[in-house]
């Protein structure tokens, strides 16, 4: 059992249980045979395999599939719903990923896994800080070094992208400040760059990029968001209202996709709730 950089949770449990006891093909046998057992007029405990139903009362049994079928059904319409009923097919061969902050931490680890799964990906990094890593070789990575602070250098490099690579199909807002000053000491230097670099940047880069992807009907924005957006500590005030204000960014696309008459790319995904600790 693999527990989380949190330690032992409630997640840790319930990932297990959904692993192992609501398994989907675990459901799926248990269910097809209880059908067979009932249209037969036999138990189930006929079958050898499931001797050890017997220690279950039947009504506890069929709650055990019912559970199941319920939380693979509800899973299921979640995802179908979160991605407007559409689906994208990805050949990573041909694509080309932009990671904001993807130097080091969460975007160079992203860097690594899309590498593992296809080295031929073409990945674009833009961060202020140089490489913490050396990129396989033979691998496809292009490191651009830049403010997003800076409207200007992000529109410059946005041009050389698509000149040099070409039109990303995937944009993953990573990049993000935090100063960890409360409202009334942080300069104003200090809220001025955590905004810019972390919610106009990314505002600003998805306005470079949409356009093709809308034209193409292909193409993924993912923003990291934060549980700070939700439950913000005091002394990041204006880090949590980048991240709140991403979330925003990221419903907006979803809703617009949804509700007008525009093409918007398969892959305008509506946020999950699903929070870094940060």
């Amino acid at each position: 059992m693999a527990f989380s950089r949190e330690g032992f949770t409630a997640d840790v449990v319930a990932g297990f249980v959904r692993r192992t006891f609501l398994n989907r093909n675990v459901i799926i046998i248990l269910a097809l045979s209880q059908a067979v057992s009932y249209i037969n007029g036999y138990p189930l405990t006929a079958f050898p395999v499931f001797r050890f139903v017997h220690l279950f009362p039947l009504r506890a049994l069929n709650i055990w599939i019912l559970l199941g079928i319920y939380t693979h059904v509800t899973s299921y319409l979640n995802d179908q719903f979160a991605n407007n009923w559409t689906k994208d097919t990805y050949k990573w061969n041909k694509e080309i990923v932009l990671i904001t902050g993807g130097a080091s931490g969460i975007g160079a680890a992203l860097t690594s896994l899309l590498l593992k799964r296809n080295p031929s990906t073409k990945i674009v990094i833009i961060d202020h800080s140089p490489l913490t890593f050396k990129p396989p070789p033979g691998s496809a990575v292009y490191y651009y070094q830049g403010d997003l602070s800076n409207s200007s250098i992000i529109r410059q490099l946005c041009e050389r992208i698509r000149n040099e690579v070409g039109h990303p199909t995937v944009l993953v807002n990573n990049a993000g400040l935090v100063r960890g000053t409360t409202v009334m000491e942080g300069s104003y230097a200090d809220v001025e760059i955590t905004i810019k670099t972390n919610l106009i940047a990314p505002f600003l880069l998805t306005k470079e990029f949409l356009p093709d992807m809308v034209r193409r009907n292909h193409g993924h924005i993912v923003s990291m968001g934060s549980m700070s957006a939700v439950t913000p500590p005091a002394r990041i005030a204006d880090y949590a209202a980048t991240k709140a204000g991403l979330i925003a960014l990221t419903e907006v696309l979803w809703r617009y996709k949804q509700k007008t008459m525009l093409d918007a790319g398969r892959g305008l995904m509506r946020a999950y709730r699903h929070y870094s600790s940060n």
